[in-house]
């Protein structure tokens, strides 16, 4: 059986040697590989050239290299030698490490062929094993001469892909999406067409959490829908698995208020419910808090002063029809109208910042307004961390003590509870094996 090399399919034979030569001889003759690498402990190596090579049918051989391990019953010393001669001989052969190594495990020592095995795990690999149906010692020593036969297995951890699974589930409960969602494409893409489509779902999850956490509420509202109704199926069968989709519908109708609340506060006129823009400020301190725990403080606390500017502008719009970006005087107090006069714009707009917001809001006697004049020290000393920071106007960046404090502001000022604010659902990795 030859496997066709050619730049995008190269492939080698890689074989566990003991003290007898046929196996190996079987597994060469039958895979007729151009590269092979023998695994052999000092004494079995004395054999490969006069007693496997030597007497080959297959006789295509271009290059092979082998590697001696120095104690053959030691599994983590084997485990570094193959390791390390894999790493050599490839160099030596010009071959990629992306190349598909057949695992021939049939020879050796026991140890050997455990080594050699959880090698293949870091590689893209499948096994083979020389057997028999005629053994000596009556059916339990090694296949009889000339009985032989190549089984053909396919690599569990390849195929199961639990080692991508994990860490692929590790990078999501992390908050590291962007590195979940290629973890999650890569075994979509390696999976078996029985298991794509299942991994294509898991893809769909993992991206709709990553579009959430970057903003994209529309687009990630989408994904999940999708994702949700795709993996259902396969959660009727899978207990694990349907804690993680009860879990994520029960985000996806938060992401949806979300959602509203950003349409909403994107148009230009109209009504407004009381309610609007609570959703969004509550996820917008989840934003921070999840930055946070990646310890990116200068951007969680950006986000944080952010949800404290927009509430101000949010309770404005809302409860007084008032745009602080294109102020109409006729809905502002009259003794405040000359002082907003000062903000106009080359374009007649008038536009207020943060404070002047928070002020408007106490002169309409509004509860915002009075919570501000309440905590307006607390207030400004936190947010001074945010305007010396790296990614405001200076220079200091900012540690995990200064976004403590000004969370800790911001949720009492804004009214919240810190279990009040929506969670993304922790994956088990259990419950995405097929």
């Amino acid at each position: 059986m030859t496997i066709p090399v050619t730049e995008d399919n190269q492939w080698l034979l890689i074989c566990s040697v003991g003290g007898s030569p046929e196996p190996v001889r079987t597994s060469v003759d039958w895979h007729e590989p151009t590269h092979v690498i023998y695994v052999a402990s000092p004494d079995s190596r004395k054999t490969i050239r006069q007693e496997i090579e030597a007497s080959l049918t297959w006789k295509g051989v271009l290059d092979a290299e082998v590697i001696t391990l120095e104690d053959p019953q030691n599994l983590l010393d084997c485990v570094r030698d193959i390791r390390a001669g894999i790493e050599s001989s490839l160099q030596k052969m010009h071959l990629s490490e992306e190349a598909l190594f057949v695992a021939d495990i049939t020879g050796g020592t026991k140890v050997m062929s455990a080594a050699l095995t959880l090698v293949m795990m870091d590689y893209h690999s499948r096994f083979s094993y020389v057997g028999g149906d005629r053994r000596t010692k009556g059916g339990l020593g090694i296949v009889q001469a000339g009985y032989e036969r190549c089984l053909q297995l396919d690599n569990p951890w390849n195929v199961m892909g639990v080692r991508e699974i994990r860490g692929m589930v590790h990078a999501f409960n992390a908050g590291q999406f962007s590195a979940a969602l290629e973890t999650a494409r890569d075994l979509a893409g390696r999976s078996t067409s029985g298991r794509q489509k299942f991994y294509r779902a898991v893809c769909d999850l993992t991206e709709a959490y990553y579009q959430w956490d970057a903003f994209s509420h529309g687009a990630a509202h989408q994904k999940l829908r999708q994702a949700i109704g795709r993996l259902e199926p396969y959660a009727m069968q899978n207990e694990l698995l349907g804690a993680v989709c009860d879990a994520c519908e029960k985000s996806r109708e938060i992401l949806a208020e979300v959602e509203n609340d950003v349409r909403a506060l994107r148009t230009t006129s109209g009504h407004l419910p009381p309610s609007c823009g609570m959703a969004y400020l509550r996820d917008l301190l989840a934003n921070a808090q999840r930055k946070a725990e990646l310890g990116c403080y200068d951007d969680a606390v950006a986000r944080l002063y952010s949800a404290v500017e927009k509430s101000a502008k949010i309770a404005l719009r809302v409860r007084y029809g008032i745009d602080n970006s294109n102020v109409d005087m006729g809905l502002v107090p009259e003794c405040w109208r000359e002082e907003l006069r000062e903000g106009q714009g080359d374009d007649a707009r008038i536009r207020i910042g943060l404070q002047k917001s928070f002020l408007l809001l106490d002169a309409l006697n509004d509860p915002l307004g009075k919570a501000y004049r309440m905590h307006e020290d607390a207030l400004k000393r936190s947010l001074e961390a945010r305007n010396i920071s790296l990614l405001a106007h200076g220079y200091t960046p900012v540690g995990e003590d200064r976004f403590r404090d000004l969370f800790a502001v911001a949720l009492v000022f804004l009214g919240m509870r810190k279990e009040d604010l929506p969670s993304f659902p922790r994956l088990n990795w259990k419950s995405l094996l097929l």
